[in-house]
């Protein structure tokens, strides 16, 4: 860079400008965000036809993921407000409100069977305990011609099925036509942009490869994975060992003994899991192993949240009032546990979060005396 004497005048066009933009050049480029991300091959937008099924967060951050891939979004939310904020200023005002939908890229509404009817793939992303009635508009030949996605993380209370079994059953959905998307994962750090990994698992591993491929974009990378069942049942018993995480830290217990707590629910949830699918399920993957961690420490976990309530000593049902969304755990603790009258798993933990929760049983003496089992 040319250097000038005490004294001697600037040219005009020589600005304090132009001397920074020549010192960024010289500097490591590494302390950009674009490098900290692993490089990602830009791609034209796929032509894939999908609707999405829920308003919630996890529902608007998936939308944000599709909507940087796909020509053909079509997205479902009951609520007239939220169909009224994203269409006409690109806000869900309810949830994540902060993150841009172009309206241009992604079609609302209210209508169910008109958004359903303009897809081919359609991604469910409503709480488990309302995922009957929200389908019940629909007739079971609007969805079985279709490839399904779930999102869902729970199992239907009034069935105590699966979500995949349900969809297989109610709307006589080809088990090959079903895939579910899973973390870890947390909807405000995709409404962050935040660096992401998620699996994308069927049975069908060509859908699967399709759905990664829907779900791959510059802050996201989605991977493959044929065990649906394995993964599927452990997303829903990581809820409860997050609720748990919650319940010791309302209590007073430190990062010590919960590390040590999530390494028992880990071999719980193992126990369970191969129990219910005996097979070779690899519980490290992130898949299961990162989303029990991200749900059991996360600020953003609903589920460690509602438990950290009980821990401090509300009740159940002031909790629920509390949360401004749904707790899969409580829900999902009570189907465990009536599901296990078949299966005769050892799942103290899990059993213990069951008294707490549905008996009345003591927050305080029930966990203590679990803790003294843990190695």
């Amino acid at each position: 860079m040319k250097t000038f004497k005490a004294g001697q005048k600037m040219p005009r066009f020589f600005s304090i400008k132009s001397c920074i933009f020549a010192a960024l050049k010289n500097v490591n480029q590494t302390c950009f965000m674009e490098d900290i991300l692993p490089p990602f091959k830009k791609k034209t937008r796929l032509r894939y036809r999908v609707a999405v099924i829920g308003g919630g967060s996890w529902a608007t951050a998936i939308v944000k993921i599709l909507s940087a891939n796909l020509e053909h979004i079509h997205w479902w939310v009951r609520e007239e407000e939220i169909v009224e904020g994203v269409s006409k200023y690109g806000h869900n005002p309810k949830y994540l409100s902060s993150t841009f939908i172009n309206p241009k890229d992604v079609k609302i509404s209210n209508d169910l069977r008109q958004v359903v009817s303009k897809a081919d793939y359609v991604v469910i992303v409503t709480p488990s305990a309302f995922l009957q009635k929200t389908l019940e508009p629909l007739h079971k030949s609007r969805l079985n011609k279709k490839k399904i996605i779930t999102a869902v993380k729970g199992i239907i209370p009034e069935t105590l099925q699966f979500i995949t079994d349900f969809l297989h059953t109610e709307f006589a959905i080809p088990m090959s036509s079903i895939a579910m998307i899973s973390g870890p994962s947390h909807a405000e750090e995709i409404a962050q942009e935040k660096f992401t990994f998620l699996t994308a698992a069927s049975e069908n591993q060509e859908l699967a490869a399709d759905v990664a491929k829907m779900f791959t974009n510059r802050y996201v990378r989605a991977s493959v994975s044929k065990d649906i069942k394995g993964a599927e049942l452990a997303v829903i018993m990581k809820n409860i060992y997050a609720l748990g995480a919650g319940v010791y830290s309302g209590l007073g217990y430190g990062d010590n003994f919960i590390a040590a707590y999530i390494a028992n629910g880990v071999k719980e949830m193992k126990n369970f899991v191969n129990k219910v699918f005996p097979s070779d399920h690899c519980l490290d993957d992130s898949v299961y192993l990162g989303d029990l961690l991200v749900t059991a420490y996360s600020r953003y976990s609903r589920n460690r949240m509602f438990g950290n309530m009980i821990g401090h000593g509300l009740s159940v049902r002031v909790a629920q009032l509390e949360m401004s969304m749904v707790a899969e755990g409580y829900y999902a603790v009570r189907c465990i546990h009536e599901m296990n009258k078949i299966f005769q798993a050892d799942i103290p933990i899990a059993e213990t979060i069951y008294g707490i929760l549905y008996e009345n049983n003591n927050v305080s003496s029930e966990m203590k005396r679990i803790a003294e089992y843990y190695i």
